[in-house]
């Protein structure tokens, strides 16, 4: 599994046309945690961008993002984000 992380939206969009704008967080199997520090950038909700085994992820205001491989999908279905009230 690895995992990209993108400094914006037009980089993001720009990965399929210009491959390497993109920063490497990491690659392994798993489970993988990213925590982070600050939710607000200018009164406004931090927005992360990131992709994971080829997918495209748009994240807002996280406090700390799980990422495990699923090997066995449970009745068919794969839950991609979960958001949980701690």
């Amino acid at each position: 599994m690895e995992i990209l992380s993108f400094s914006g939206p037009l980089a993001l969009g720009m990965e399929r046309m210009m491959p390497g704008q993109g920063k490497r967080v990491g690659q392994t199997e798993g489970p993988f945690v990213l925590n982070f520090k600050r939710s607000e950038h200018l009164g406004k909700p931090l927005k992360t961008y990131m992709q994971i085994d080829g997918e495209y992820f748009q994240v807002i205001a996280p406090k700390c993002v799980r990422i495990t491989h699923a090997r066995d999908i449970p009745g068919g279905k794969v839950k991609v984000l979960v958001k949980q009230d701690h």
